[in-house]
């Protein structure tokens, strides 16, 4: 029998609409790269891990330092960093095309100190270390020192040679994001958390979740901030599989890092960001030397996208 016109336009579409499904099957998700250091603070990389969507999928890309990450996205060669709320406005005053949408956590950091440092006192004159003078550390460390009439002796330092230095004498205190606080002092008592960041500031912002201008127009943008959003709750409600998760992605002690959680030394749930809160970092940057004209003149409301 020959095959009718119809029936054969029946058969050819019921073929192309089988070759349409194929094709969307086989099409690969957009990978979105997301970079990030080895920190408590961005504990909510493990959305690449808890969430799936079929319009993408996040790629954790881990920089070793603040300096790499940051040039990788001024680069444009990731899509979005989790970084230091002084580094991201120091990039948009000097013209990368990036906005913040989210904090990234907040709190999650410890002053420490040898134990036989009686007391904050007790560091006066001495060397305290930051990971960064373009950082909240470092803003932190010069409120408490104001706070106490004291001038100490402020060096930079990489987090992961802190608790050494510390131990060796090499400095006499530190302030940094966990889980490198936490080393120290759980290391045969020798070490100390005078403070907790959040003692000295409550709910104070630390990290930022930074994006290339250009992804925040792609129809996938709001799924991908309910994904980061989703793992902040996540973490909150479950401490043990949150820092299980971590130590996957992030190569850190799952024991310390859910001491971190459970101590609640840094939270997860609020992820606010006002534009007030990174005005007062802009302007201390600027009290410090640290900062140039452009971020004299920096908008934040152009660089603070509120979503």
């Amino acid at each position: 029998k020959f095959m009718t016109r119809r029936y054969a336009l029946q058969i050819l579409g019921s073929f192309l609409a089988l070759s349409s499904q194929k094709a969307l099957a086989s099409t690969p998700k957009i990978g979105v790269k997301i970079g990030f250091v080895p920190i408590s603070d961005h504990l909510c990389i493990i959305a690449s891990k808890l969430y799936k969507s079929e319009n993408f999928m996040i790629v954790p890309i881990k920089f070793a330092s603040w300096v790499d990450l940051a040039e990788a996205l001024r680069a444009g060669a990731i899509d979005g960093a989790f970084m230091l709320a002084p580094i991201g406005l120091m990039l948009r005053a000097n013209g990368a095309k990036i906005k913040t949408v989210l904090s990234a956590h907040k709190n999650g950091s410890a002053l420490v100190a040898r134990s036989d440092v009686a007391g904050l006192k007790q560091l006066a004159g001495k060397k305290i270390a930051v990971p960064s003078k373009f950082s909240m550390h470092y803003f932190l460390l010069d409120t408490i020192l104001k706070r106490e009439n004291m001038s100490a002796d402020i060096t930079e330092m990489a987090p992961p040679e802190m608790p050494f230095a510390l131990l060796s004498h090499q400095i006499d205190a530190y302030i940094v994001a966990e889980p490198f606080g936490q080393m120290a002092v759980n290391f045969k008592g020798r070490a100390k958390n005078l403070l907790f960041s959040k003692d000295i500031k409550p709910n104070h912002i630390c990290c930022t979740l930074n994006f290339q201008e250009e992804i925040l127009s792609k129809p996938y943008f709001s799924e991908l901030l309910d994904a980061f959003r989703k793992a902040a709750s996540f973490i909150t409600k479950d401490h043990e599989k949150s820092a299980l998760l971590g130590n996957e992605i992030l190569s850190q002690n799952a024991n310390l890092l859910k001491l971190v959680l459970d101590k609640e030394i840094v939270s997860y749930d609020d992820l606010s960001l006002r534009a007030e809160e990174l005005e007062e970092l802009k302007e201390f940057l600027i009290s410090k030397n640290l900062g140039n004209q452009k971020l004299a003149n920096l908008d934040i409301n152009s660089y603070l996208e509120q979503r």
